[in-house]
């Protein structure tokens, strides 16, 4: 059954978010209102080079002293990170099974400080040191491969590195236009919601993609 892929989204698919978390977190720091939950535009700009690795981590924190010059490089990178919650101890061994069945891939829209504070997270409260590696077979990481969903290029780019058609492939993700530009390429994919597990939501997807 080797010849099906599973792609997964990392954040709220694996990892969870804490979005309410992060807006607390910039306000405080930055002595802004954002109640409305909005990002603001300089900011969403910003994120969208970063996460295709077009700015560094400096460049990226530079955006938010629009709001508050006086903020520290230090204090906008630990802000920044407040987004990231934890991964459950029984989703490694989920990953290990589905590996053995399926290849498996991760596709997340990610970025330089966020992927080091995940590994720092990995090693130090499950010691484990080679994530990508042991439950992955492939990995792409929009700040290294330059591409971020939902862009079409980014979908044709890793349905390429794989060397695997569409209807082979089944991408989950939590966010309903990701997984629509996924569709428009071809590919089988589900919206996961993150108030469930993806442990128990699973076989649906499974079910849903004709791999089942």
């Amino acid at each position: 059954m080797k010849e099906k892929v599973i792609i997964f989204d990392f954040g709220n698919i694996l990892i969870s978010l804490d979005f309410e978390r992060s807006f607390r977190a910039f306000e405080d720091l930055l002595n802004v209102d954002w109640s409305d939950r909005m990002i603001p535009g300089v900011v969403q700009k910003a994120i969208y080079q970063y996460d295709r690795g077009r700015i560094s981590d400096e460049e990226f924190a530079k955006t938010f002293h629009v709001y508050n010059p006086d903020a520290s490089f230090a204090d906008i990178y630990k802000a920044w990170n407040t987004l990231l919650g934890i991964i459950p101890s029984n989703r490694f061994e989920f990953l290990l099974s589905l590996k053995a069945k399926y290849k498996l891939a991760l596709l997340s829209n990610i970025n330089n400080l966020h992927l080091n504070e995940v590994h720092h997270y990995l090693r130090n409260e499950h010691s484990v040191h080679d994530f990508e590696e042991r439950f992955f077979d492939q990995v792409f990481y929009s700040h290294i491969i330059g591409k971020r969903k939902p862009d079409l290029e980014t979908y044709r780019y890793v349905e390429e590195n794989l060397g695997i058609s569409g209807e082979n492939i089944l991408f989950i993700d939590d966010m309903e236009e990701n997984v629509l530009a996924a569709r428009n390429c071809g590919w089988n994919a589900c919206v996961h919601n993150p108030a469930h597990s993806i442990e128990n939501k699973f076989s649906e997807y499974l079910i849903a993609a004709g791999f089942e």
